[in-house]
Parts: structure tokens; sequence; C-alpha cells
């Protein structure tokens, strides 16, 4: 049985849309779509690109399917959707056979009344912003290996396969787009932070260099899904932007291929850099 969810960007809340007080149904645009671009020259018509053009998520959705308030249950799903804003947040569909995730902003908010049979079902549009992609439940760490060397080498999360090559690892994207990497730097880490894509002929493809170091208790996040970095310490945000080089990148994606992701950890480093990568998918 088909199972859709709506989730804040970090999964902090989620709303279900398989139950009786919010049921979604009739499901259309989860396939994929294409824009081809040809140019035409004396010997015919070329290929020259294709890009993603999804089709917008429409399902309509039941409110009072378990005879309850149907009113107070759209109130909850817009209450959610307030919450998100204009910001994408989480589309998770199950298919009964794999699990995936797409990002999504809201389109639509239709209210119309209740029909003659006592019926209240709206049909919503979500603008689908990426592929499909299975959620990263699993982080690899680039820090002193001399902790736990036990740990490594470590498995690799939903097809990606690499090991440890002490302060870096060799990894693989088998997809033809770029997979965006998530990086969380937390203790204390005494130079200031690099992070490297290398090619395995030691070609640096992608870098990210930060004006600082980082100390026990706080954290940055470097998120490129929602072109955010972010330092937290003592509870408190701030936008962590200004501490990238300028003539580096502020985020990092993988390409297809075989790279080696890595940092300047030192070995008397105890912090740690965890990264996460999505693994785009077709279907």
């Amino acid at each position: 049985m088909r199972k859709f969810y709506l989730h804040t960007i970090n999964k902090s809340k989620t709303f279900d849309l398989n139950t009786d007080a919010a049921l979604a149904t009739e499901p259309t645009g989860l396939g994929n779509a294409f824009d081809i671009e040809y140019k035409k020259s004396e010997k015919g018509q070329h290929l020259v690109n294709v890009k993603p053009n999804f089709d917008p998520i429409k399902l309509k959705i039941y409110f009072n399917a378990n005879n309850t308030n149907a009113y107070l249950n759209y109130k909850s799903l817009l209450s959610f959707l307030a919450e998100c804003g204009t910001s994408v947040f989480l589309f998770e569909y199950n298919d009964g056979i794999t699990d995936k995730f797409c990002e999504i902003v809201s389109k639509t908010l239709p209210k119309s009344e209740i029909d003659t049979e006592g019926v209240f079902v709206e049909e919503f549009v979500f603008e689908r912003q990426t592929y499909w992609y299975e959620e990263v439940a699993e982080r690899f760490a680039l820090k002193n290996t001399s902790e736990v060397t036990s740990m490594f080498p470590l498995s690799f999360p939903f097809g990606f396969a690499g090991k440890v090559l002490q302060k870096r690892y060799k990894i693989i994207n088998n997809f033809y787009m770029d997979a965006p990497i998530t990086i969380l730097i937390s203790g204390n880490l005494k130079n200031n932070i690099n992070i490297y894509i290398m090619t395995l002929n030691e070609k640096i493809v992608g870098q990210i260099q930060l004006s600082t170091n980082n100390t026990e208790g706080t954290e940055i996040i470097i998120e490129p899904t929602t072109k955010k970095i972010s330092v937290i310490k003592n509870n408190q945000i701030t936008n962590g932007y200004a501490l990238t080089d300028k003539t580096k990148q502020s985020f990092l994606y993988l390409p297809q291929g075989e790279y080696f992701i890595g940092s300047n950890i030192d070995d008397e480093d105890t912090g740690k850099i965890e990264i996460s990568i999505k693994r785009y998918l077709f279907d």
C-alpha cells in the first residue's frame, strides 16, 4: 500500500497523509519529466541538453473519512504548511518497495465547502524541486582515526561505497547528477577548517575553507539544499556564510565518478566532520 508523509526540511515535524483525518488519494506527478533541447544544423537535429522539469505532485486529500471535524483536520494541515512557509520541505513516498523523498514547495492551498454528501476533499498541488532520493540514515566522519580504529571501514549509505584513507575517504557517485553534501562540524578542531573533494590523481575539484577553527560546544552546519551555513552555540543560531573563503566554494557537491573527500584534521584534534550525501534515484 502506498503511503505519503510531509516533513519539515529538518524532519523535526511530520504530517501523516495516511489517516482517516487526512487521507491522500489519486496522486499524480510522481514520475520524472525532462526538457529536451536540440540544435539544428545542415546535418540535422542534434541533442544538446536534457534538464529535469518535474510535473507538480497533486494529491486529493480527504479530511473527514473518520467522521470527525473536517475543518479542524484541514486546519491541522494548514498549520503544518504555514510553519514550512515559502521554504522547501520534504515529501515522503513509500510505494511498498522503497521509501524515498523529494523536496517540494506548496503551490496551492485550496479551500471549499463540504459537499452535500458530507465529504470534504481538496486537491493540493506541490511543486517538486528534486529527483527522488533515499534518506541518509548513516553518516561517515572525517576524524582522528586513532580514536576508534575498529569502526573503520564504514559501510556507506545507499549505494555509496568507500574505505578510510587516513583523514579522507574514497567514495563513488553513480548518478549523473551531482550529489549534495551536508557537513556537520563539531568538537575541538585547532586549525581553520578545510574540506575538499579530490580526484584519485589528487586534483581538487571542490573546496570549502572556513576562517575559523572549532571548539567543544559549537557546531557548524553547511547545508547545500537550503543554501545555509549555520553556527550553533549556546542554543543560538547565527549565519556562518561570512566564514567562507569566497575564492572557494560555499557548498560541496559530489560529481559523478570516484573521488576522495577529505579535510585538514590534525592528529591532535578530538572533533569531527560528519558527512552525509544524498543518493538520487530515477524512481
